[in-house]
């Protein structure tokens, strides 16, 4: 013989599944590959900078993570696979913002230079448009301190 449930029994079952798949729901806590979520955003002299690659470089051991800045100046860090984060822990942060320095030959301009000379034409010289004490670890003055949980957002202001 089959009992059925009493009506609250029931309801309470029912509500207690619906919101199982909302367990944990808030702050990420540190993933299964051991990352956390990071974003930021980058600004040079106050207005957004887009194209800069932002570098967090773990102070100990560990992984460092990166990420390119969007339009916005915006950007989400990338580790192991496309916008995980980083790793708990403390970081030295690079940002640095290569643009090229005189001529830059399109496609249809580097067919025509190859067909007049038979060679490539020459690479432009690639500049930081960032400061230079910005793309390196040890003169950033730029620092990070992951966690675990919570919201890990930083924001960088460079010359």
């Amino acid at each position: 013989m089959i009992r059925s449930l009493p009506r609250s029994a029931f309801l309470l079952s029912a509500a207690l599944m619906a919101l199982a798949p909302l367990a944990g729901c808030g702050a990420k806590a540190v993933g299964v590959d051991g990352t956390v979520p990071v974003k930021g955003t980058v600004k040079l002299k106050g207005a957004p900078l887009a194209g800069a690659t932002v570098t967090f470089a773990p102070s100990g051991s560990g992984r460092s993570a990166s990420a390119t800045t969007d339009p916005q100046g915006t950007f989400q860090l990338t580790t192991l696979k496309p916008g995980d984060g980083a790793m708990p822990g403390e970081y030295k942060v690079t940002i640095s913002k290569l643009e090229p320095v005189g001529k830059v030959y399109t496609q249809e301009e580097t067919n025509e230079y190859y067909n007049k000379y038979q060679k490539a034409p020459p690479s432009p010289e690639m500049k930081n448009a960032v400061a230079e004490k910005f793309s390196k670890g040890d003169s950033s003055g730029l620092s990070a301190s992951v966690k675990g949980s919570g919201k890990n957002e930083f924001s960088f202001d460079v010359e």
